[in-house]
């Protein structure tokens, strides 16, 4: 595999789950990475959570604009946005390494993994692969540069995955890659909630979304469920 000498700023947004983000936080440290966490919470336990392994930013909730919260306080040309109960690993960063290397600007997910959902992760990869539009489970990445061209990171409070997927298929559709290389996510969710219901829901408010419903509304649905 060689060595990886990737430059690249991991952002992690998270609101009240340390228990998901101490194991997180634990991966990046073996692959000497340093993540900025932007905390919607600005939890004071977080805040020490992170103090000895990564940046840490007080925020106010609501994931897009976390996230370009921690992109802006970053400089690496490349982009890596993690969720807190992510499991990415080393193959994950050796895709990277590779691209950086080819020199040319890219963005894109990898394929996500749901433990005893693999017929449910199969299908969001599939589609994803077809259509371009990714999820934040699928650890989305970018060189910074495409990011910029799009005016940065969508700051919606829900949705922000796939409103930034659009603005860069139509800007640089041809830049997108989608390695079959599996970072990890929780099942947490679709068994508090059922499966079923889960996805139903989760095409629902996408439908919602397409059709013009507001991210803030969404938003509000979205946390009250």
């Amino acid at each position: 595999m060689g060595s990886i000498t990737i430059e690249i700023d991991v952002v992690i947004p998270v609101l009240g789950d340390d228990e998901a983000l101490a194991r997180l936080l634990l991966l990046l440290a073996q692959m000497n990475l340093w993540p900025i966490v932007v905390d919607g919470a600005a939890s004071p336990a977080t805040a020490q959570l992170v103090a000895d392994t990564g940046t840490y930013i007080a925020s106010n909730p609501g994931r897009g604009a976390q996230i370009a919260e921690g992109i802006a306080a970053g400089s690496a040309p490349w982009v890596w946005v993690l969720h807190a109960d992510a499991q990415p690993s080393r193959e994950c960063l050796a895709c990277l390494d590779v691209l950086q290397r080819d020199g040319h600007p890219a963005w894109g997910r990898f394929d996500v993994s749901v433990p005893g959902l693999a017929v449910i992760a199969w299908f969001m990869n599939q589609r994803s692969r077809l259509t371009k539009i990714c999820t934040g489970d699928q650890a989305m990445f970018f060189a910074r540069p495409l990011l910029e061209d799009i005016g940065g990171f969508s700051a919606c409070p829900l949705m922000e995955d796939i409103e930034v997927s659009r603005q860069l298929k139509r800007a640089h559709g041809g830049a997108f890659h989608a390695p079959r290389v599996q970072v990890g996510a929780s099942d947490r969710r679709w068994r508090r909630h059922g499966i079923m219901k889960t996805v139903l829901f989760m095409w629902w408010m996408r439908v919602r979304f397409f059709f013009g419903a507001s991210p803030e509304i969404l938003y509000q649905r979205y946390y009250r469920q």
